[in-house]
């Protein structure tokens, strides 16, 4: 009858057995429940496998100097673009409007624009107090990070003017540009549908509906809004006979929190060391109950001494 070593303990004693027997059926056992628990373990309490991860990245973002500006009542509408086409399409609500930026602004001095400030006149003709204002400022942000995204986003403004406006007015408008997520990033996802303009223009017979676009744009799965925070109309003399809005949108772009998937090797990194340590306490358990069942013979062997 062949035998097979299947236990030895330190080298000293040996124990044989046929591969049918109880002892190899015990040794079996003995290995999957050394190896196995551990990984499910680790598995099931979520701390084995990492599904998402996050990091904190601040974006490196840049006005492109497109705007639409919306002036509605239920009596009339103004409107003002950075597009001629669509000034051409709205000439007789159009009101001329001039755009300046001011330089980004570094705060912290890590090369990144923490905050940038955009300056809009609108000259009106006629007072708009307690109308509503739709801004749309289009820009272009950028994670660079893993893993990179690169897009065209839009920063929707939306204001209500008070009731009591002299005619030359502003509002000065601060908030926080945020990149929204409707699911992790990938780094195998093929992003560059993000780079298309927010408004195609052909996709349009004659103007766009901007009802269509909105809709579009936040059906995306990586899209930025205006997080506005502070708000301040005022009200200046002016011995002109002009009507003016001069809109200033002074807009921060800080570090946010991107949610990711991470590649198989950084998830590898974490998971053996996770394995490894669920493994010891295992190994160590199974190894004295093996002890116990040889030496005291609690299965069929031949031991050898040498």
């Amino acid at each position: 009858m062949v035998l097979y070593k299947i236990y030895s303990q330190e080298h000293r004693v040996r124990y044989f057995a046929h591969p049918c027997s109880t002892a190899v059926l015990f040794q079996i056992a003995c290995l999957l429940l050394t190896f196995l628990p551990p990984l499910f373990t680790s598995y099931f309490t979520s701390g084995f496998y990492y599904k998402e991860l996050t990091y904190n990245e601040q974006p490196a973002v840049s006005f492109l100097g497109q705007y639409n500006i919306i002036i509605d009542s239920l009596s009339s509408l103004i409107f003002s673009s950075s597009n001629g086409s669509l000034n051409n399409y709205f000439n007789l609500n159009y009101s001329p409007t001039t755009l300046t930026t001011s330089g980004p602004l570094d705060v912290n001095g890590d090369g990144v624009t923490d905050q940038q400030t955009i300056t809009l006149n609108v000259i009106l003709p006629e007072l708009i107090s307690s109308r509503t204002i739709n801004l749309w400022l289009i820009f272009q942000y950028a994670l660079n990070q893993y893993p990179g995204v690169s897009m065209t986003t839009l920063g929707l403004i939306l204001l209500k003017a008070p009731s009591s406006l002299s005619n030359n007015s502003t509002v000065t408008i601060y908030g926080q540009l945020r990149f929204q997520q409707r699911e992790p990033i990938l780094s195998y996802t093929n992003t560059s549908y993000l780079q298309t303009p927010i408004i195609d223009y052909g996709t349009y017979s004659i103007v766009p509906s901007f009802d269509d676009v909105l809709n579009n744009y936040l059906s995306r799965n990586y899209y930025t809004t205006f997080d506005q925070q502070y708000v301040q109309w005022s009200s200046l003399s002016s011995s002109s006979n002009n009507i003016q809005l001069t809109i200033k949108v002074v807009i921060g772009t800080g570090s946010q929190s991107i949610r990711y998937v991470p590649n198989f090797w950084k998830v590898f990194r974490w998971a053996w060391i996770q394995y490894i340590t669920g493994l010891l306490p295992f190994f160590y358990v199974v190894n004295k109950v093996k002890e116990f069942v040889f030496s005291n013979g609690l299965v069929r062997t031949v031991r050898k001494s040498s």
